[in-house]
């Protein structure tokens, strides 16, 4: 059966139980077929969204020729997307319906997959009207039984065979785009690469790393190799290793020699995990959590750096903001630089200023003190409110309690966006905290230029309106996440 409302209800009716081996397998391949289906019909719902007007009324049928440059941030909302998911599902969308619509009709009818439609808008994008038409006639009736990886190859060697001059410009342009990108695993360790690099680059990088990874396990490591080149590939990056030649690199592994010190770095961690209080995780802000371990091991190598601290209610949201002057004895420079935020609840900090934990009696001393402090402190941080800027003590609290920029989706690191007025500076909007957010460039643009509506109903409480008429709430997440069975005090949604 073709895939539509005809299959779906043809499988809905289906009871797995009854069926035999054999068809079990084919009513897979069928409802593989519909999920293409239901795929190419997405897509094709992003591309209208996105050939639609939104300097119109919402409630009018109005085309533009083209997607405009805010038309992502629709889907983010109305889909929950991240921007870069947003860019990328449009962008995707937009050139299936516009450019492939041979590769749209063969994941409409299920001959091949979603995975195997991105390949083929991949490679062929940037190819001439004829040229993408001649090759998807040409390879799309062989691809259902291909692999993803066997259709790239082709599809590639392809592409540069029939124009070696147009394979060096998008490569070229690739080139140009070359980026590093990190990412935390589900695991709890992370991802670090690099993407469009020159070949010859990744080549060279990757033999010098084997080189020394091998001579450090020649020299008596004890690691296996693959795990030793991860620590050469970090430690040439982190500072760890910076100013070390071939035979120093060898001797720091064995531990006959110092080495530089890696770059410190943005951490948020809870006071109890830091006191053994509690193994609940750090956080890396733009990142994501880390655990118990590595967070107090980062935190205490960071003696040097900027340390904050934020005095939270029960619910986890922002009492009283500071600056640490003091630190625990027993915290080291082995880091260099490097930002560190305390979190605690107005109840643990009673209980441990009654009885303060070794080597933390200065810092908790420090806290306390500026928390009793904080009802004249709090009046000072809107002092300015006819200032354009925020004064340093307005950005940080407005940086502790939003957390991240207050885009719909945006993770951010609030330290990296921008204090935007609510309502406008030069609008008559005072520069105070119930007036500010932090948002990222982008969210910055998408109200000011992208026609987006933002309001503060509720101070440090956020509504976005949308050109085509959505709202979405932002505010910034709780500091520290109270356990699942705290109620909420978040307000209901719309």
């Amino acid at each position: 059966m073709a895939p539509g409302p005809e299959l779906a209800a043809a499988l809905a009716r289906i009871d797995r139980s009854s069926v035999s081996n054999g068809d079990l397998v084919e009513v897979l391949k069928a409802r593989y077929r519909l999920q293409a289906h239901v795929a190419a019909q997405l897509a094709a719902d992003i591309a209208a969204l996105g050939g639609r007007d939104p300097e119109a009324d919402p409630r009018e049928i109005a085309l533009v020729a083209e997607p405009g440059r805010y038309m992502a941030d629709e889907l983010r909302v109305a889909l929950s997307w991240t921007r870069r998911k947003s860019d990328a599902e449009l962008d995707f969308s937009w050139l299936l319906l516009s450019r492939l619509p041979l590769v749209f009709d063969a994941l409409d009818s299920g001959l091949i997959d979603l995975p195997k439609a991105r390949i083929f808008a991949t490679y062929l994008a940037d190819l001439p009207d004829a040229q993408r038409t001649e090759i998807c006639q040409a390879v799309l009736p062989k691809t259902p039984p291909w692999t993803t990886g066997k259709l790239a190859a082709y599809l590639r060697k392809l592409v540069i065979g029939s124009d070696p001059d147009r394979a060096q410009d998008l490569y070229e342009k690739a080139f140009e785009r070359r980026s590093v990108v990190g990412y935390l695993n589900e695991d709890s360790t992370a991802t670090l690469s690099a993407s469009g690099i020159a070949p010859e680059d990744m080549a060279a990088a990757c033999t010098r790393v084997n080189a020394l990874a091998r001579a450090i396990k020649q020299a008596g490591y004890p690691a296996r190799v693959d795990q030793i080149r991860a620590d050469v590939f970090c430690g040439l990056l982190d500072g760890t290793l910076h100013g070390l030649d071939r035979a120093g690199i060898v001797a720091y592994f064995l531990g006959q020699s110092p080495a530089g010190k890696p770059q410190g770095i943005e951490i948020r961690a809870e006071l109890a995990t830091l006191l053994d209080l509690s193994d609940r995780p750090g956080e890396l802000p733009g990142w994501g959590p880390i655990l118990a371990a590595n967070t107090r091991r980062t935190v205490l190598q960071q003696r040097g750096g900027s340390w904050t601290f934020a005095v939270c209610d029960d619910h986890g949201y922002l009492l009283v903001p500071g600056v640490l002057r003091s630190r625990p004895t027993h915290a080291t420079h082995e880091r260099a630089g490097g930002a560190v935020e305390l979190q605690l609840t107005a109840t643990l900090l009673a209980q441990l200023a009654q009885n303060p934990p070794p080597g933390w009696e200065r810092v908790i001393a420090d806290i306390a003190t500026q928390c009793a402090a904080w009802p004249q402190a709090r009046t000072m941080i809107n002092s300015r409110p006819g200032h354009r800027f925020p004064a340093a003590a307005l950005r940080l609290y407005s940086q502790i309690r939003d957390r991240n920029c207050l885009g719909p989706g945006c993770r951010r690191p609030a330290r990296e966006s921008e204090f935007d007025h609510t309502i406008d500076f030069h609008h008559g909007g005072p520069t105070t905290d119930t007036n500010g957010g932090q948002l990222c460039a982008h969210d910055h643009d998408l109200k000011t230029r992208g026609r987006w509506r933002l309001q503060q109903p509720t101070p440090g409480q956020f509504r976005w309106t949308s050109p085509f008429g959505q709202t979405h709430r932002t505010r910034g997440d709780p500091i520290i996440t109270p356990p699942p069975s705290t109620p909420s005090d978040d307000p209901p949604p719309f």
